[in-house]
């Protein structure tokens, strides 16, 4: 590092102390925002640490579906941890995570599905707890690193049950977590007089058949972009077996149709048809799922006169489940965000 780096670092970390002791998480917010873009990325490890752990941390115990006004911090970066009912709990877990950045003067905004990654490493239920410092929220650089988009990352558990991979979107016979989730985030929506029609909901895998599944309990139209989409469970049959108790595919459908498999909620009859944009990778066992349920959705909702988009799109990832290089992501986020909400800024 040369001089000027090393004194641009001091003053970042001279800052963010003073912040920091302050509590004035906005201006850390935007201290780090700054930093992602003039500082060296291991420096920034070094000042900030775990990001997450920085902010507040609000609980929701009563009405998890209900966010209070009160409860949102426009500017402020936040984590939610949201209870269920009744004291319900997944895979022995009775909360899960919300990380929730709403920028001050935005009406657009993001939401990421967290789902599986060989990154990630198991983790048990003890260690699903943002002062562990392990659990990762996906979408919190673009967060900071984006001048007007707000942005939610929704933490998937089920990724840290070993054995069980990112099954959490699945939920139980209790708790539909995916409709769960869309009434929590419509309910933002609405208080933050963000338009439901200007959100895009960004996940892969699991990630993105929770965001599939999730779009379609919205009362309005949302935008979807589905990498690598599970599209649906049924066939993993020990999952099945976890979840609901049984792996027989007319039980699953019949039961918990709505909770399993894409193809299966999209046959009904939604509130809200969302515009969706598939990316698969040619390279994963994942494509023909995707494209045959693309047909399905074009079949159904794609005619003239009706205001329902669609795109399928491909690209060669790495030999079997993968994702896109990070800035062939961002492109295609763009490419996503202009195409399923006319807008041509992210």
């Amino acid at each position: 590092m040369d001089i000027d780096s090393i004194t641009l670092a001091k003053d970042i970390k001279n800052k963010f102390d003073y912040f920091k002791k302050q509590r004035q998480f906005s201006h850390i917010a935007k201290l780090i925002t700054y930093a992602l873009q003039v500082n060296l990325n291991h420096c920034n490890q070094q000042i900030f640490g775990y990001i997450p752990k920085i902010f507040r941390e609000v609980e929701l115990r009563k009405t998890p579906n209900k966010i209070q006004t009160t409860d949102l911090c426009i500017g402020e970066p936040i984590i939610y941890k949201i209870y269920y009912r009744s004291e319900k709990e997944l895979y022995k877990i009775p909360f899960f995570y919300m990380f929730c950045y709403l920028k001050e003067n935005s009406n657009k905004l993001n939401v990421y599905f967290q789902s599986a990654n060989p990154k990630y490493k198991s983790l048990s239920q003890n260690e699903y707890d943002v002062s562990q410092e392990k659990i990762s929220f996906e979408g919190a650089i673009s967060a900071f690193s984006s001048n007007d988009i707000s942005v939610i990352s929704i933490s998937d558990p089920g990724h840290f049950v070993p054995g069980f991979g990112s099954s959490y979107y699945a939920g139980s016979p209790e708790i539909n977590f995916t409709k769960l989730i869309s009434e929590i985030l419509e309910n933002i929506c609405q208080i933050s007089e963000i338009k439901p029609q200007n959100t895009l909901l960004i996940g892969s895998s699991a990630g993105t058949f929770g965001a599939l599944l999730s779009s379609t309990y919205f009362n309005q139209k949302v935008n979807v972009l589905s990498i690598n989409s599970q599209i649906f469970t049924y066939r993993q049959s020990h999952l099945m077996r976890f979840c609901f108790g049984t792996d027989e595919q007319k039980i699953l459908l019949d039961k918990f149709g709505d909770q399993i498999s894409c193809t299966h909620r999209f046959k009904q009859n939604i509130n809200s048809v969302p515009n969706i944009y598939i990316l698969a990778n040619l390279n994963d066992n994942l494509h023909q799922r995707n494209y045959d349920f693309y047909q399905m959705y074009q079949q159904q909702f794609v005619t003239k006169g009706v205001n329902n988009q669609s795109v399928f799109d491909s690209y060669y990832g790495v030999e079997g489940h993968g994702r896109p290089e990070p800035n062939s992501l961002r492109t295609k986020i763009q490419l996503a965000r202009k195409i399923l909400t006319m807008k041509s800024t992210l």
